[in-house]
């Protein structure tokens, strides 16, 4: 048995154009998105200040300009909506790639029971299943992109019940457990960093009105801390690094669990049986990840 029988270039071709295209999606969605919030926190505090020069007012020009940038890039957001891209894409690459766990270690409803001639053609059906229940996704594939059924699922799914017990858990269950625990922690960290930096952002306002009311400052600086705590406040919605700390270490524990039962013993039968319960687990977050972004 090879040290890597799998990787993520051997799973099918719509996997791998529904990936590239989610991970397209995600970049532009972030992009124009955090760009859009800077240049709203540009504008406040462009109106917060004065900068003449001469008989123009260029703190007020700069305010002005961007907020005409901010308008041109939320129309993009609407008429583009790259974020479909994103969530859908990722839908469509996570349910592919469950189908596939299934087809490549035999798992229901794809076990090895199904007779050979019936077996690919059983796969492409929910595939293209999948893809009517997604109609409104638009994929674009590479033209390096392979087959829909690869030689090395294939290989995988000849393999012994015993091989097959462990490829999917260190390269399935191993691999999601790992994931969903390293980003917990990320997004727990990312959620008090930006708690902290709005706080302080929201500490400096108050000092900053306080100052302007007794006569001490003339910058509106209780405006501009507002601006960025609002800015800030829209970019952790859009993250939602709280949310996704919690349901990603729900995922782990529970994948822990998984890992703890995928010893056996199996026959062929309660093995189908084992794994589609595994799955239907870890899409599980992924149904409920779409669900909170639709």
């Amino acid at each position: 048995m090879a040290d890597d029988p799998i990787r993520e270039t051997d799973l099918p071709a719509l996997f791998i154009a529904a990936d590239r295209n989610s991970a397209a999606g995600q970049r532009r969605t972030l992009r124009a998105t955090r760009l859009r919030l800077l240049l709203l926190a540009l504008a406040a505090v462009s109106g917060a200040v004065s900068w003449q020069a001469g008989r123009l007012d260029v703190a007020g020009f700069i305010g002005a300009a961007a907020l005409a940038t901010a308008l041109v890039v939320e129309v993009y957001l609407l008429t583009s909506r790259p974020e479909r891209q994103w969530y859908d894409g990722r839908a469509v690459a996570e349910s592919v790639k469950s189908l596939s766990w299934r087809y490549l270690v035999g798992g229901a409803p794809l076990p090895l029971s199904t007779p050979a001639g019936e077996l690919d053609e059983a796969l492409l059906r929910r595939f293209q299943a999948l893809l009517r229940d997604m109609s409104g996704v638009y994929l674009v594939p590479a033209p390096e992109d392979g087959e829909q059924i690869t030689e090395a699922m294939r290989r995988c799914r000849a393999l012994p019940l015993s091989e097959r017990q462990r490829l999917y858990r260190s390269r399935r269950i191993a691999d999601q457990r790992t994931w969903y625990a390293t980003k917990a922690a990320w997004n727990e960290r990312r959620a008090t960093l930006w708690s902290l930096t709005l706080a302080a952002a929201e500490a400096a306002g108050i000092t900053g009105g306080i100052l302007k009311a007794a006569g001490i400052v003339d910058v509106d600086v209780l405006g501009i801390c507002g601006a960025v705590v609002a800015a800030g406040a829209a970019w952790t919605q859009t993250k939602q690094h709280g949310n996704l700390a919690r349901a990603y270490a729900v995922a782990a524990m529970e994948l822990a669990d998984i890992d703890a039962r995928a010893g056996g013993p199996f026959d062929e039968e309660s093995w189908a049986r084992f794994v589609d319960g595994a799955e239907e687990a870890i899409s599980r977050e992924h149904r409920l990840w779409r669900a909170t972004h639709a």
